[in-house]
């Protein structure tokens, strides 16, 4: 007894140190009439924000824009390559396009990442020739809580139907010690987001 109450301390220890996470979904009521019209959604290129307080000094802003951009694009990647892994063992209700294909069309109209985020949820629909797009949007900050560093990450994954309208967002805020890579704990986010995707659930009946 005495040693299976040092083991679960001493994992309970290691999960805290590692991560706590808090999250939540909201779906629009009539999300099943938009899923059954849609087949095929493309995933945007992710948007980046990081806390002011939490950028070193040392760094210059065109630095952190293409350190950005290059993150912005690598978990774009990552998170469809996560989507067609957790989903590999069933059907989809809706095709999500090839992220070289939407990145290309997105150029094609003159959208990056630097101007992406002034461009309508309709428009980047249009652009990328889809029924719905996936946007993922990241919030990272860096604080002193009890004296040690914390990172934080507040990120939101959401779904727009090709007319802009919000139809699902996933809501989850992740903490982690500071000696944790930011980009890991965006990862884990990215992986859970994956298998809430509500495009793997059977479309429901619609009532009338």
């Amino acid at each position: 007894m005495r040693t299976s109450k040092l083991l679960f301390t001493v994992l309970f220890t290691f999960v805290v140190t590692m991560a706590f996470c808090q999250s939540s979904i909201y779906e629009m009521k009539d999300f099943a009439v938009y899923q059954k019209m849609h087949k095929k959604v493309a995933i945007i290129p992710v948007e980046i924000t990081v806390d002011i307080k939490s950028t070193p000094r040392d760094i210059s802003v065109d630095d952190i824009d293409k350190l950005h951009k290059d993150e912005s694009l690598f978990l774009q990647e990552f998170f469809y390559a996560v989507n067609l892994n957790e989903n590999a063992d069933k059907r989809m209700s809706a095709e999500i396009q090839d992220v070289r294909k939407t990145n290309a069309l997105l150029e094609k109209n003159n959208v990056n990442f630097f101007n992406i985020s002034k461009i309508s949820k309709e428009d980047l629909a249009k652009f990328c020739e889809v029924d719905g797009i996936i946007c993922v949007f990241f919030y990272k900050s860096n604080q002193i809580v009890n004296e040690k560093p914390r990172n934080t990450i507040d990120s939101k994954v959401a779904i727009f139907d090709k007319n802009g309208k919000l139809l699902w967002e996933y809501y989850d805020t992740i903490f982690a010690s500071g000696d944790k890579n930011m980009l890991y704990l965006e990862k884990i986010v990215l992986e859970k987001a994956a298998k809430k995707n509500p495009y793997r659930n059977e479309i429901k009946e619609i009532k009338n």
